[in-house]
């Protein structure tokens, strides 16, 4: 079985969220296109990332159709409960957790406390023979591992080279049924990565999210018990506290000259881990636990049906009641079997050499010139702007990350183009007062420094009775057209109201020019008008000039022809 891939993003709308990046330990983070990935070879599989991803864009590995195929094929499947169960079902529910497992096909299910048993016997063992007077690492948590084995390679001599409480008790497991088939139930995904480490181990994992989801598919019902179901001994009772920070100190025998701590949590571990690499601590057993509060309060532990202090409680209850009876004796194991571990000194981490030139040339990209532009506002999810430049040169992250860059590089770029507009541009929000305004229009309005109009009315430099209205009215877009006394011009307006975010678009145009022309072309149409009017009154004048003379000649002739007429008629008697 591959696994190769334990953890993954799927493709998500990821975009400015960064959420995973800011709460990933390591950073083994790459973001490209916009896009988070999981750098598989550098992850801790602590599961920050994905159980913060707002998106639910977690991709896990799953075993379960495997599984029940191995079911299907008749096969013996071996349940081994990691203890944490206490917490995420309820201390008691250990037969009913029993009966449910047999119901969806399981044909033994043990406790995984066994498996801490033996590697509390090993622990013991090291401290009295090889680590006398040393420092020893605990190695049970594979994200503690994997966090030494790659962050802190140079510590991995300090891990105490025992298996986990899962490899133990496969290896328990593998010897008393070597034909089953095991399958390791976890409060998390990490152990996955130890699947590889030794041939004994178990065949599967799956995770409590993952059985509760199963068991959701099937009915509860009183499944028979195998006559062969083991029965939980006393010791392991005690091996429960290991869902717990400390507990399994709390469980060792004291070896003489030796002290004991314990660390839970990211980052008070990573903490002690830089403080270490120092040196200088000798007779010192150091229990690390990923998650606060130990396994109990793990990625799948964290919807239990006990609140958190009543888990703690009770499991150490059901061990102080079961697990210091007297005359109780450890389960005889060799261990010596068992060892030892090896672990790898990946050094994913220290790569090729990082010069301070290459750092301020992406610095310079993101526009950040001096001491001063590093905002180190940890919104890209580095904690500084000089670890967001590492990342970009390692490939991991991009330039147009940085939020602040951006958004400065976005209002450079609109500023350029509201500017460049030949068309004045004024924005306002709904009480009436300016948000921003182009150079066409301080220029027309005659102002010099625009900042010192930003956050004032409106009506400083025009009439706002159209955006009242606006605004009193809910009118999506309306138009006008203003004359500035001041500045002797006419402005045509084109109101638009942004309702989403409250502001109002005024694009202007200067249209004097055109109300000039159109000023003197009407003045010139009325003064054709009167010279019309005059021209025709002029021409009237004349017409009956020329008529009362016409008529007066027109009399004249009549009595001159009369007079004519008279006189050739009296020749003519």
């Amino acid at each position: 079985m591959s696994h190769t891939s334990i953890l993954q993003f799927r493709t998500a709308n990821c975009k400015n969220c960064y959420k995973c990046i800011r709460n990933c330990p390591v950073k083994a983070i790459r973001v490209e296109n916009q896009h988070a990935q999981i750098l598989e070879d550098q992850c801790i599989l602590c599961e920050k990332c994905t159980s913060v991803c707002p998106q639910h864009a977690k991709v896990e590995h799953d075993d379960i159709p495997d599984i029940r195929k191995e079911m299907a094929e008749g096969k013996k499947v071996i349940a081994s409960v990691h203890p944490a169960y206490l917490a995420r079902y309820g201390w008691s529910s250990m037969e009913r957790l029993e009966k449910r497992l047999h119901t969806l096909g399981f044909w033994k299910v043990v406790d995984g406390a066994q498996g801490a048993s033996m590697v509390k016997q090993a622990y013991e063992q090291l401290l009295k023979e090889q680590y006398q007077s040393k420092l020893m690492l605990s190695s049970n948590c594979p994200v503690i591992v994997r966090l030494i084995e790659k962050k802190y390679p140079h510590l991995t001599e300090y891990l105490a080279p025992v298996g986990s409480v899962m490899q133990m008790h496969a290896s328990y497991l593998r010897g008393k049924y070597p034909d089953a088939v095991l399958v390791y139930i976890s409060p998390c995904i990490s152990v996955m990565s130890e699947l590889s480490e030794r041939q004994e181990c178990m065949d599967y994992v799956i995770t409590f999210r993952e059985l509760s989801n199963w068991m959701e598919e099937m009915p509860e019902a009183e499944g028979n018990i195998a006559e062969e179901q083991e029965a939980m001994q006393q010791d392991t009772c005690v091996s429960r506290l290991v869902a717990v920070s400390g507990g399994l100190i709390q469980m060792m025998k004291p070896v003489e000259g030796q002290k004991y701590l314990s660390v839970d949590g990211l980052k008070q571990c990573r903490e002690i881990l830089k403080e270490l690499q120092a040196g200088g601590y000798q007779n010192y057993f150091i229990e690390m636990n990923a998650c606060t509060n130990g396994c109990i309060s793990g990625p799948y532990s964290q919807k239990r049906e006990k609140k958190l202090l009543d888990a703690m409680i009770a499991i150490r209850e059901l061990a102080a009641e079961n697990g210091h009876a007297e005359g109780q004796e450890d389960r005889p194991i060799d261990v010596r079997e068992m060892l030892p571990r090896k672990f790898q000194k990946e050094e994913f981490y220290a790569g090729k050499a990082i010069t301070k030139e290459q750092i301020i040339h992406v610095l310079q990209e993101m526009g950040k010139y001096k001491k001063e532009d590093e905002l180190n506002c940890g919104a890209c999810g580095y904690d500084s702007c000089r670890a967001k430049a590492v990342a970009v040169i390692q490939g991991k992250a991009e330039v147009s990350m940085c939020i602040p860059y951006m958004r400065e590089k976005q209002e450079d770029y609109a500023n350029i183009i509201i500017n460049a507009m030949p068309g004045l541009l004024v924005t306002l929000d709904h009480q009436l007062n300016i948000v921003q305004m182009n150079k066409a229009a301080m220029d027309i309005f005659d102002i010099s420094r625009k900042k010192d109009l930003l956050g004032k009315p409106v009506s400083e430099i025009m009439d706002d009775y159209a955006m009242v209205n606006m605004i009193a009215f809910d009118r999506e877009i309306t138009q006008d057209c203003i004359y500035l006394d001041e500045q002797k011009r006419y402005i045509e307006r084109v109101l638009t109201n942004d309702r989403k975010n409250k502001l109002i678009l005024c694009i202007m145009k200067d249209v004097t020019r055109e109300k000039t022309r159109e000023k003197k072309q009407k003045r010139a149409q009325a003064e054709a008008v009167q010279m019309a009017d005059k021209l025709a009154e002029e021409q009237l004048r004349i017409v009956h000039e020329i008529a009362s003379l016409l008529g007066e000649t027109a009399a004249d002739t009549k009595v001159a022809i009369e007079e004519l007429k008279q006189t050739i008629q009296q020749e003519i008697k």
